[in-house]
């Protein structure tokens, strides 16, 4: 190195001794301290630093010992994740785009080369990594040994044999399985997939539903998971579809019929989808079946099912330019949420939707709308509806769209808490099982914030106090446990219209706008968003949106700062809502904070970076000029950052 005039920042001496590390640097930040290298000989290479020149690689005369220590603890990896939880980089509203590594330009490219049309249905290949097919052994023995195991759960439970049993002989009358023939079976290049039952008593229709094992594998072999591409993600944000699912005065839900199951696999990939079964249970004789339809399992079955709709709706974009374009947008994976702003234009999607599904062998069943009219037009051209005979009032399920229970009748969303009591009947009071819990409720929209709070604050007073996760819960903590429990029941009585516009449709507005308020707390911070239109008589109509709150980061934030993350948020969800309204709005924001409105309506570059780099977020998110100041008392986001009872 002397030869070269490089000399090293460190004594090369040092190399042999017991040094203790001092500074650690990650990856992500590897290449902004390293401003080049040169490689000195086959095993050594001089990189230099923004502190320096240093030494890599290998130096085997100075090498004393190698001690390697791997430890896996999925304690700590749960924990892991909780601490992202409260984390102040896991804040507010993040991006659809991530990157998955894959070039999804080519893989659908690929897809829509190879997809064909097929008697009446699409037939698609699945998405091999490139090399992987060679890798996969069969898994032939570790379904075999899964099988047997639930040959014996059948002879225990004969009912569950003969439900099983139907469904897999209904899959052999619709062509969506297939036996192997001996001279198949020969054939080398396969995959056998375990499978097993998931009953759900909650279902009127299809109790059992039959799931395979794609990520199963031998010891040191790949999964059929493994070698297949998962495809990127062609459906809409769950979030914005919600958010469409209350702007429309008719809405109406369906679902296609077993939708991956209307999709055929083409042959060449079939021996990759072979399982067991028994078609006498007193018998030794094992039958192979294999699919010949897209299965439940795989991880690439949504993306194949999406593409597939997406290539479909493509062809038909000329017949039916408006519902293809309203189809593209609508569904998420099998379900369909849409609606129109009157029963006439709902009618015309629905039935062309209908007619350009068949065309693609699939089914669209189980409509429901909140339209008696469009109801009673449905019968009249023979779509038929879903009669829901199983309400929450006569002690069956709600109607759920998109996991959000729905009373078409009265067009109001509610919250079924019964699943959740008995949950909570059965369990202990832990910090996992206040996680479960937690992530059982699902709220996406925020109708339920200023309560989930409270129990977000129970979890982290846990964490900051470094609770075991089994570990009872300190008395002072139990308490508000136990009382947040107690107060579960009255979220039965939460009713929030489904369509914010009230009575009016939207050509009767003359002015749509957004407000987005922010506040925060030492303990918390949240924004809460509202429409507000006035219409051509004058008339003000002011509804709820949608909210979102965080607790306070573990690592200690004055007021000012968590406020300035309460605006941040409010803008970031702010610019989502807009994106998918289908009307203009104007968007206004209001904090407590004169601080913060002095910081955002100022210089961002003149502050420190923490509010420098927020400022700058909030600044492009936003127009300044649109942020205000109002009291306190009048902020409803205040109850975001402190919570309150559920009555």
């Amino acid at each position: 190195m002397e030869k070269r005039g490089l000399v090293l920042t460190f004594d090369v001496e040092d190399l042999s001794r017991n040094c203790q590390i001092s500074l650690l640097v990650g990856a992500d930040y590897y290449w902004d301290l390293v401003k080049g290298f040169q490689r000195l000989n086959s095993s050594l290479v001089a990189v230099e630093t923004v502190l320096g020149w240093s030494l890599q690689g290998r130096c085997d005369e100075l090498t004393e010992s190698i001690l390697v220590n791997f430890v896996i603890s999925e304690r700590e990896l749960v924990s892991a994740e909780v601490r992202r939880f409260w984390e102040l980089e896991s804040l507010g509203i993040r991006g659809d785009g991530i990157d998955t590594g894959l070039n999804e330009q080519d893989i659908l490219k690929e897809f829509d080369e190879s997809i064909q049309f097929v008697d009446n249905r699409y037939c698609v290949k699945l998405p091999w990594k490139e090399g992987m097919q060679e890798k996969l052994g069969t898994n032939r023995q570790v379904a075999l040994r899964r099988f047997n195991g639930l040959v014996e759960r059948f002879k225990r439970d004969p009912e569950l044999y003969r439900e099983y049993g139907e469904v897999i002989n209904g899959y052999l009358e619709e062509g969506i399985v297939e036996r192997c023939t001996s001279e198949r079976l020969a054939d080398e290049s396969s995959f056998y997939l375990p499978h097993h039952a998931v009953v759900r008593d909650d279902k009127v229709s299809s109790r059992l539903r039959i799931v395979f094992d794609g990520a199963s594998h031998a010891e040191g072999q790949y999964s059929l998971n493994d070698c297949l591409n998962t495809g990127p993600n062609l459906y809409p944000n769950l979030f914005e579809l919600l958010i469409k699912f209350r702007e429309n005065a008719v809405t109406y839900i369906a679902d296609i019929r077993q939708a991956f199951l209307q999709i055929l696999i083409d042959a060449e990939d079939r021996p990759f989808t072979r399982f067991f079964w028994k078609e006498d249970l007193n018998s030794d004789k094992l039958t192979v079946l294999n699919f010949t339809r897209v299965l439940f399992g795989l991880t690439p079955s949504p993306y194949l099912l999406a593409a597939t709709l997406k290539y479909h709706f493509g062809k038909n974009i000329d017949l039916f330019p408006e519902t293809c374009e309203s189809l593209l947008k609508s569904f998420w994976v099998d379900d369909l949420v849409g609606g129109a702003d009157d029963v006439e234009q709902a009618l015309k999607t629905t039935t062309e939707s209908v007619k350009i599904l068949k065309d693609a062998g699939m089914i669209l069943r189980k409509w429901q709308t909140n339209s008696k009219e469009l109801r009673e037009d449905w019968k009249k051209v023979g779509i038929e509806t879903h009669e829901d005979k199983t309400t929450l009032a006569r002690g069956g399920v709600p109607t759920k769209v998109l996991g959000l229970a729905w009373d078409p009748d009265k067009d109001i969303i509610f919250f079924d808490v019964s699943k959740l009591m008995n949950i909570l009947a059965s369990g202990c009071s832990t910090k996992r099982f206040l996680l479960q819990i937690l992530g059982r409720i699902f709220d996406p929209i925020g109708f339920l914030g200023p309560f989930i709070v409270r129990l977000k604050l129970i979890l982290q007073e846990l964490w900051a106090a470094d609770i075991d996760w089994d570990d009872k819960l300190p008395s002072s903590l139990d308490y508000k446990w136990q009382l947040w429990c107690s107060e579960l029941k009255d979220l039965h009585y939460v009713k929030i219209p489904r369509y914010y516009l009230s009575d009016f449709n939207l050509c009767e507005f003359i002015s749509f706008d957004v407000h987005s308020f922010s506040d925060a707390s030492l303990a918390a911070y949240g924004t809460v968003l509202y429409f507000r239109g006035v219409t051509r008589n004058g008339k003000i109509i002011v509804n709820f949106l949608c909210s979102k709150s965080r607790v306070a980061p573990l690592k200690s934030l004055t007021l000012p700062r968590l406020e300035l993350l309460g605006c941040l948020l409010s803008a970031r969800l702010a610019e989502q809502v807009s994106k998918c309204l289908k009307f203009e709005a104007s968007c206004y924001f209001w904090t407590d904070s004169s601080i913060c409105t002095y910081w955002i309506k100022g210089k961002a570059d003149d502050y420190k970076p923490f509010v420098k780099n927020r400022v700058k977020e909030i600044q492009r998110l936003s127009e300044r000029g649109n942020w205000s100041h109002c009291p306190g008392k009048e902020n409803p986001a205040d109850l975001l950052s402190r919570g309150i009872p559920a009555s």
